[in-house]
Order: structure tokens, then sequence, then C-alpha cells
């Protein structure tokens, strides 16, 4: 078994989270944010992501009546999204302040507040 090298070299929050690389395939593991960028290391083999800070061109949380953080939405700079659900989103926050500009940090409508076509 392969085993990526760690992105960060200190780990400022970690919690459990899903991936959803599609709505068939939907990954378990565990979300951590660093130093560096964000980690997030599947529970079964072989499963990982890491996103540089620097490759993040936004992250746009969603959050459901004010105070529910269901997770939030990654695009990197080469155009790809990526979904985390869980993941101590509400607490990611800060750390996403502390690495990130404020306007790449934006809030994303939950399921309840969006308009119906």
């Amino acid at each position: 078994m392969i085993m990526a090298q760690a992105l960060n070299s200190k780990i400022l929050l970690s919690g459990n989270a899903n991936a959803m690389m599609s709505p068939v395939n939907i990954q378990q593991g565990k979300m951590y944010y660093g130093d560096r960028g964000m980690e997030f290391r599947a529970n079964t083999r072989g499963g990982y992501i890491q996103i540089p800070w620097k490759s993040v061109k936004s992250v746009s949380m969603e959050i459901i009546l004010k105070f529910y953080y269901r997770g939030f939405f990654v695009t990197t700079t080469d155009g790809k999204t990526f979904e985390f659900v869980g993941g101590k989103a509400k607490q990611a926050v800060n750390v996403f302040r502390d690495h990130l500009k404020p306007e790449q940090i934006m809030r994303r409508k939950g399921v309840m507040e969006r308009k119906r076509k």
C-alpha cells in the first residue's frame, strides 16, 4: 500500500468528515486543517485528498438556519471542486480566515433557502 506524504507540518484542527466524490461515491474519513493546507484521509485504504492553501480559489460554506454548518465546497485554482460534509466545518472557518483572503470565503445557501425554478 502506498501512503501519501503528509502535506502539513502542524495540524491546527481535525474532525470526522465525508468527501462527496459523487452522489454514489461517498468516502468517510478524517479532515485535517494545517499550516500548509487541507488534507482528507479516507478510512479505507488509499483514499486521500491534499489541497495546499495556495491552490484554493474559494471555499463556500453551506450554512443551514444560520447556525448549522453542514460542510463546504473547495474550488481549486485548476478548476476542480471538492465537497466535504462535517469535518468541524464551523470551527474550520477560523482556520480559513487565517490562511485565505476574505473574498475567498463565501456563504452558500442551504437547501431550505434556495429558490425553486
